[in-house]
């Protein structure tokens, strides 16, 4: 009898809370939207700079309905490296409602370039639609479609700081405006300065003077600070923490130094006309990367095997066969740093 009457009562219980939910005008059921139907024009593609003008594919999807809930789907394309799961994805926001995205050799281009893929050689990505409801973060995934890509080299596109000031006549309309970069997206912004003297500046977030930061003492920024003053000509180093609102100015000078060079640096010549720096020297087979004042403090490498540079050594560059050899190293463009190795 015991036994009967539990039963009843778990199967009144589960009755009453299903009739609960089901009642008219609040019932709100949970449940994913559904699955984006996912097409391409095209999906081989072998991208040159003289075709950057063309137009290279048009993606088109289904929309995701059905959410059981009011609902505003945004729509993304995300890319990853095949056999990644998608867990190291690129995304790219298209917009609420929007059903279709066609790129030019050029847009696509760039968004390769972005994720850090080297230029001139096949990569074997996939790419597919996420659709999401932001507010409450339900997502679906549309299938996949494979996007076999050989970029051509372009500068990154990151967020940037603008740093308008006495050295190139407070405008941002001058092409010598300086600027810093924050390459992972996080508030934190570096980039190099050749100043030929003492100078002032600030930092802005924009091309315009609606936000812009002086000095405020001790490495800190103020909305109300003066000009951030430099006394010296050098070629400067400067990073700017705008979540909490600090800076940092170093002035360096550049060398090479590894196993190709034995136990000394290789120091570099600074040319202002091409902004960039420049050593011949003889090397033997091993490794180098650049440091700045000759100390492993500042250091910059190929970490990603694909000709540009960034911070740390772990990415030392290969010297095959002892020979010489000129180096040029290019810091102009912040985040895109650049080099080549040549042999004499």
């Amino acid at each position: 009898m015991k036994f009967r009457f539990n039963y009843i009562y778990i199967l009144s219980f589960s009755m009453l809370t299903l009739f609960s939910c089901k009642k008219d005008g609040s019932f709100t059921q949970v449940k994913s939207g559904t699955t984006p139907g996912f097409t391409a024009t095209d999906s081989v593609f072998v991208f040159t700079e003289a075709d950057a003008a063309s137009a290279a594919v048009t993606y088109n999807w289904t929309a995701s309905e059905d959410w059981g809930y009011k609902s505003i789907v945004t729509y993304y394309l995300q890319i990853d490296e095949k056999g990644n799961g998608f867990k190291n994805a690129t995304d790219v926001t298209i917009g609420t409602g929007i059903l279709t995205k066609a790129y030019t050799v050029a847009a696509l281009n760039q968004v390769i370039n972005n994720m850090g893929l080297a230029a001139g050689r096949q990569h074997d990505l996939v790419i597919r639609v996420k659709a999401a409801v932001d507010a409450v973060g339900d997502e679906v995934y549309s299938d996949s479609i494979s996007l076999t890509v050989t970029p051509y080299y372009v500068p990154k596109v990151y967020t940037y700081l603008y740093l308008p000031g006495a050295y190139e006549g407070w405008s941002f309309d001058n092409a010598g405006l300086d600027s810093v970069a924050s390459v992972n997206n996080d508030g934190n912004y570096e980039g190099y300065m050749y100043l030929t003297g003492s100078t002032e500046f600030k930092v802005t977030t924009a091309k315009s003077w609606d936000v812009n930061y002086g000095d405020g003492g001790s490495g800190s920024l103020s909305s109300s600070g003066g000009n951030i003053a430099v006394s010296a000509a050098g070629y400067y180093r400067l990073t700017v923490d705008i979540n909490q609102l600090t800076y940092t100015m170093t002035n360096t000078t550049w060398s090479i130094y590894g196993s190709a060079l034995g136990s000394a640096d290789a120091a570099m010549t600074f040319n202002a006309g091409t902004g960039a720096w420049t050593v011949t020297t003889t090397l033997s087979a091993g490794t180098f990367y650049f440091r700045a004042n000759s100390a492993d403090v500042i250091t910059l490498s190929d970490v990603s095997n694909n000709g540009t540079l960034a911070s740390g050594t772990t990415g030392a560059i290969t010297v095959d066969a002892a020979g010489t050899y000129t180096i040029s190293m290019n810091l102009s463009n912040p985040g895109n740093y650049t080099y080549s190795l040549t042999a004499q």
